[in-house]
């Protein structure tokens, strides 16, 4: 390598270290100096490098300079992990810098992949817990139980405890979550026009419903919910009055097929499991208990409901959601209505040619457009290949940590835009490590996320009794 290139590639390196203005000054004296002092300099350059950042001559350190330590802090909003560049001389990391991140970097959404048991949960309860502590509204859509788990920590230390509500989907013995999916639209929303949402896509997407079944759905919900309108019917219809309903109607030829298959997805909705969820008679006020009230609520998406169900149910929340922002209409630039943490994102995407023919959009109206009404998305996947363009193209923050296979490795490289020696980096990644960006701000840096800080447990029967208590004290 021509002598001069290598020189510059080494102060670049040392730039996080010495400083910008002693880097230049190192500059300037290298390009004035003779034959001998240049090769004095290039040894100093060269020792240097290898004590404070142990120089990758080996190939086997991660080497990605970060940022100024102002550009790192930006406002100082959000403490994200610490960034590391080199080694001490003990080999353990040098730690630079933390890394804060800005509201609106959050509102711009953050993507974290990462093989599993490298850190990705441990980082999204650390960032649950700093915008706790800043009072900022979060969502948790949890697929394995272990959120619940925050309810173990001690509330004279973590305050936001007493403000945590824990719903377990498909669970009625625990804590369950009573909501009418046909017949409970957003506040200001037209019956008809919520219908009109369930009856398609959603269920096209989950259910593998077609253009008849939600004509047939349609036409009934209607005539239910006018009857319920005009007091010939006492109690709030739900999906089992649906169901019940099209099972008696007359039908002949392809309606007949309709029907079938209209009884069906009904009958899947209608499980003795589940038939609180889709259908209370007395539904929760979803956009005063949940998106409205101030502080985390976790849903259980638990493994006991079919996931279909789970996907179904987990669009359809969002797409209520996003309505509801949209009625309140843009948030200032730094508000922040609500940070939605999406645990096993790829779950939600679809996976069919036919689900990905009839897929909903409501995540990519999310990713693309959530910003605007102060929704934040904290998705977190295994695969990076396994994310669509959209997704990777509108989260400003990314955050990777080791992964294994080619098709991952590529992707990850492709969306941080990593030189071809920074890629064998994924690979050298080690426990709570990870190459993470922020669009704009701070370029490719390595951080190291503080440990785990939740280590207690909490089981069934002792997340009844807290929910219960909570249901208790915050009764009106």
């Amino acid at each position: 390598m021509n002598p001069i290139l290598q020189i510059d590639k080494l102060l670049v390196r040392l730039e996080p270290v010495w400083g910008k203005q002693k880097i230049e000054q190192f500059k300037l004296i290298y390009q004035i100096s003779d034959i001998k002092r240049k090769a004095r300099l290039e040894k100093i350059i060269s020792i240097s490098a290898s004590k404070l950042v142990n120089d990758n001559l080996l190939n086997n350190k991660i080497i990605l300079p970060p940022s100024t330590k102002e550009e790192c802090y930006g406002k100082g909003q959000i403490y994200l992990a610490d960034i590391c560049y080199g080694t001490y001389p003990d080999h353990n990391p040098r730690t630079i810098c933390p890394l804060y991140l800005d509201y609106t970097d959050i509102k711009n959404h953050i993507i974290v992949t990462g093989l599993s048991g490298m850190g990705k949960t441990t980082l999204a309860y650390n960032l649950l817990k700093e915008l706790a502590s800043k009072k900022v509204n979060c969502l948790v859509f949890d697929w394995d139980r272990t959120w619940r788990n925050f309810l173990s920590l001690p509330e004279e230390e973590y305050p936001f405890i007493n403000d945590i509500r824990i719903f377990t989907i498909g669970r009625d013995d625990i804590a369950p979550l009573s909501w009418n999916m046909f017949f409970s639209p957003p506040p200001g929303i037209k019956f008809s026009s919520w219908l009109g949402i369930v009856s398609s896509k959603p269920l096209q997407k989950s259910l593998l419903a077609g253009q008849g079944v939600e004509d047939f759905i349609e036409n009934e919900a209607e005539k239910l919910m006018n009857d319920f309108q005009s007091g010939i019917l006492k109690l709030l219809p739900n999906a089992d009055d649906l169901r019940k309903r099209i099972k008696n109607k007359f039908a002949k030829a392809r309606e007949l097929l309709w029907k079938q298959s209209a009884e069906r997805v009904l009958k899947d909705l209608t499980r003795e499991s589940i038939k609180r969820l889709f259908g209370s008679r007395e539904p929760l006020d979803i956009s005063e208990q949940i998106i409205e009230r101030k502080g985390i609520t976790i849903l259980e998406m638990d493994i006991e409901t079919p996931e279909h169900l789970r996907v179904l149910f987990q669009e359809l929340f969002l797409t209520y959601l996003m309505l509801c922002v949209l009625s309140k209409g843009e948030a200032q630039r730094d508000e922040i209505r609500t940070a939605i943490f999406l645990e096993e994102f790829p779950n939600m995407l679809p996976k069919s040619s036919i689900e990905k023919e009839v897929n909903s959009d409501v995540i990519k109206t999310i990713f693309r457009e959530g910003r605007k009404f102060g929704l934040g998305l904290i998705a977190i996947a295994q695969e990076t290949s396994e994310l669509p363009n959209y997704v990777l193209a509108n989260a400003k923050v990314q955050v990777h940590f080791a992964c294994q296979t080619k098709k991952d490795i590529e992707a990850t490289a492709n969306s941080l835009f990593l030189k071809h020696d920074e890629i064998v980096f994924l690979d050298l990644l080690k426990l709570g490590e990870a190459i993470t960006k922020v669009k704009g701000r701070v370029r490719n840096c390595l951080i190291k996320i503080k440990p785990p800080f939740i280590h207690g447990r909490v089981n069934d029967i002792q997340l009844k009794e807290k929910m219960k208590k909570w249901n208790s004290q915050n009764s009106e």
